[in-house]
C-alpha cells in the first residue's frame, strides 16, 4: 500500500507547486490574475480526478498505476506549459 500512498503524495505535491507558481504570477502580474485563476482551477481538477481513480480503482494493477502517474506528468506538463504561455 505504500505505493498508493506515495502516488497520492506526488499528486498533491506537483498540484500545490502548480497553484504556487500561479499564486506567485498573481503577485507579480495581478492584470492576469482571471487566467491564472483558471491555471488553478484546472489544476484542482486533475488533482481530484486522479485521486478519484486511486480511490477507487477498476483494475487495480501496476500497468493501471503507471498511467495515472502518466496521466499526472502529462496534465501537470499541460498546465504548467499554458502558465509559459501566460508568462510571455
Amino acid at each position: 500500500m505504500a505505493k498508493i500512498r506515495d502516488l497520492k503524495n506526488e499528486v498533491n505535491y506537483l498540484t500545490y507547486e502548480i497553484i504556487s507558481d500561479c499564486n506567485a504570477f498573481i503577485a507579480l502580474r495581478s492584470d492576469k490574475k482571471n487566467q491564472a485563476v483558471i491555471l488553478i482551477e484546472e489544476a484542482v481538477e486533475l488533482r481530484n480526478k486522479l485521486i478519484e481513480k486511486i480511490n477507487h480503482p477498476n483494475q487495480p494493477s501496476p500497468n493501471y498505476y503507471k498511467q495515472i502517474k502518466n496521466e499526472l506528468i502529462n496534465g501537470a506538463d499541460h498546465i504548467f506549459e499554458k502558465l509559459r504561455k501566460l508568462i510571455k
